[in-house]
């Protein structure tokens, strides 16, 4: 994490703001403290926080219209909220679920489960915004990126865009500033001194999810050096004649795009020249199980999927992983290698130590989690990931750190059903512990695993995601066949949904009795 996480504490008593401010400083995070939802609305409107951690019943404002007013504002659509209270009735946590919450915590708390929950969604918090950054950092050429002029409908400046080497779009206010921040791909953020007092700097850095440049366009000196520690990051004087204006302007411009383009450059060639390789298809059978997987990077770029088959001395067990490492193209690339060196040790030790029989899907994942605790930088991100154990016997157990559910096919019944087993997400605890489902395919039964590459992408005519749901509707059709091809399933996939193209890497994995 770059910056130091802000958390903002909102509970009308007195004991229990302290007691969460101990957790939240022991965590290392800054905490800011409310006693209703009025003051919290005012902070929030001021500041721009990483987590909110609300009681419920409060006065002045409680919880629920709190939560309301918070959510409707667009710079805290994404921030995670979390309820913190005593009340257990199923319709309240519902209602307020719906209201945009993520979680709630019953009062008397568990102190370590509280940090377990700060801290996990202040992962989640900052890696959605390093995904969403690398999303829009990926198409770096000129003419797909933004200028914003930040002025206001009273100031008397205006700039020449055809005069600049990009798109410009002109903001009349704060608010409409932070409606589309997210939605542009921005190389520079220009600030119109006449209008400075209407945006916050350090807001508007905190909010986004890209890094840019913030330039100030100054009528004199004297603004340039009261704004110098507010986060701008350069500057450029009205009274500079009109050509020598622009030059620098679009100097600063270009700037920007060639440092992007040095970074995705140096990072292509050390994917370029990675020994981890995949293969794009691959199909094993094993004790009448059929293995077929299906493995794409995005537009050939290395990405946070990833899979791995294993087999001991014996050959008598089969050891399928895959998981996804969350975040986008080469950001998550990265860390990719580092999670398969504890992959791959982690197994072969095992393999190498335990017999067949005694082999589990839950201890790999226990065992791997405790090395991966230990590593801070790994410990920081977040993966989906999980075991597939296959014995001569017949018998399957899965294990899971995260939500990739997996969806089962039952023969008997033509019936799909959602394989309930998740877990705590790797490195967050080194104390975790987690269950495994232990199951026996009959003939034509299939499991069916798939990231989020599949479930995340958009069918181009409702331009809404697939959701499990679609990819559940795909498989409840096929899973008659009694040797379903995965290319056939992926095909059904893209065709019935409407799939022009994805934006993410995918795998998609099926276990197929015979």
């Amino acid at each position: 994490m770059h910056r130091q996480p802000h958390i903002l504490i909102v509970d009308d008593d007195g004991f229990i703001r302290d007691s969460v401010e101990r957790i939240v400083k022991q965590l290392g995070y800054k905490s800011t403290t409310a006693t209703n939802g009025k003051e919290a609305l005012n902070l929030a409107q001021e500041h721009i926080y990483d987590l909110i951690i609300s009681d419920l019943y409060m006065p002045e404002m409680d919880g629920h219209e709190l939560i309301k007013n918070i959510k409707s504002l667009h710079e805290y659509k994404n921030i995670p909220f979390l309820f913190l209270s005593g009340a257990n009735e199923r319709s309240t946590w519902i209602k307020n679920l719906n209201a945009g919450a993520d979680d709630f915590i019953t009062k008397p708390f568990d102190k370590k489960i509280l940090a377990l929950k700060l801290r996990s969604y202040i992962k989640k918090h900052f890696l959605r915004k390093e995904l969403l950054k690398s999303n829009k950092e990926y198409n770096i050429n000129l003419s797909e990126g933004t200028v914003l002029f930040c002025t206001s409908k009273d100031s008397n400046y205006e700039l020449n865009s055809e005069m600049l080497y990009a798109n410009v779009k002109t903001i009349y206010s704060s608010k409409e500033l932070f409606e589309v921040i997210d939605s542009l791909k921005i190389w520079v953020v220009l600030i119109d001194s006449n209008s400075k007092d209407e945006y916050d700097i350090s807001k508007i850095k905190i909010s986004s999810n890209l890094e840019f440049s913030i330039v100030l366009i100054a009528n004199n000196y004297d603004e340039i050096e009261d704004m110098i520690y507010s986060g701008i990051g350069n500057f450029i004087s009205k009274s500079l004649p009109e050509k020598l204006f622009y030059h620098q302007l679009n100097a600063l411009i270009s700037r920007e795009i060639e440092l992007k383009n040095k970074y995705i450059n140096a990072i292509k060639l050390a994917a370029d020249n990675s020994p981890i390789r995949f293969e794009r298809k691959t199909e094993q059978v094993f004790s009448d199980h059929k293995i077929s997987l299906i493995h794409e990077p995005y537009e050939y770029v290395p990405g946070g999927d990833f899979y791995e088959i294993f087999s001991n001395k014996e050959n008598d067990v089969k050891i399928i992983v895959i998981g996804d490492v969350m975040g986008k193209k080469w950001g998550a690339w990265f860390f990719v290698n580092a999670y398969l060196a504890y992959i791959r040790s982690t197994i072969h030790f095992l393999l190498g130590n335990t017999s067949s029989n005694e082999l589990s899907a839950s201890a790999i994942i226990e065992h791997l989690n405790k090395q991966i605790s230990h590593d801070l930088q790994i410990a920081e991100v977040f993966t989906t990931f999980s075991v597939i154990i296959i014995n001569k016997n017949h018998k399957i157990s899965i294990a899971a750190a995260g939500a990739m559910q997996p969806l089962m096919y039952k023969s008997e019944d033509k019936n799909i059903s959602t394989l309930n087993i998740t877990g705590m997400l790797l490195g967050i605890s080194k104390d975790s512990s987690y269950q495994q489902l232990e199951l026996e395919l009959k003939k034509n039964d299939k499991i069916l695993f798939f990231s989020d590459g599949y479930s995340e992408t958009l069918n181009y005519e409702t331009n809404e995601m697939l959701s499990a749901n679609a990819v559940a509707k795909v498989l409840k059709n096929l899973g008659s066949y009694e040797d379903l091809n995965i290319s056939l399933l992926e095909k059904t996939i893209i065709k019935d949904n409407k799939i022009k193209s994805f934006d993410d890497d995918r795998t998609l994995l099926l276990i197929n009795r015979l």
